[in-house]
């Protein structure tokens, strides 16, 4: 009986488990914490043609920012394959930032990329998945990457 609820009381825990994650090359901040879909691992498996939900909190603006554009890349062996956002997606301002713009520097702030439908070029290769927000003058506000097998 203890084991059923020792199990019971873990579920949440794993439910809202992190994503890993790493800093982009180029040195943008990254946030404090990573949820995508349901995804509790190192590598996130995720469906071609589903939605998918990244939610990023914890993230600091390095400077103030009237304007926040979402941007994502997906590599294959450090190769760029040329994914592009979908262009309703890339105003991170009316899209995503909890909140909206503008962004003031060092005040936390969250952002959720949400899409009806995720489709990349490559199909059942593990991949690198960057997603990131640029503001103004091209300030990187926020970048990282994480691993993922699209099927």
């Amino acid at each position: 009986m203890f084991k059923i609820y020792f199990l019971l009381a873990l579920v949440p825990t794993m439910v809202l488990s992190d994503v890993s994650f790493t800093a982009c090359p180029n040195g943008a901040p990254t946030p404090t914490i990573l949820k995508v879909n349901d995804c509790m691992a190192d590598e996130c498996n995720l469906v071609a043609g589903e939605h998918i939900s990244a939610y990023a909190s914890g993230i600091y603006s390095p400077t103030d920012s009237a304007t926040a554009t979402a941007h994502i890349s997906v590599f294959l062996g450090g190769l760029d394959l040329g994914f592009e956002l979908p262009p309703h997606l890339e105003d991170a301002c009316s899209v995503g930032i909890e909140g909206g713009c503008p962004l003031i520097a060092d005040e936390a702030f969250s952002y959720l990329l949400s899409s009806d439908s995720l489709d990349v070029p490559a199909r059942g290769v593990a991949v690198e998945i960057e997603v990131g927000l640029t503001g103004d003058g091209g300030v990187e506000l926020v970048c990282l990457r994480f691993n993922a097998v699209v099927n």
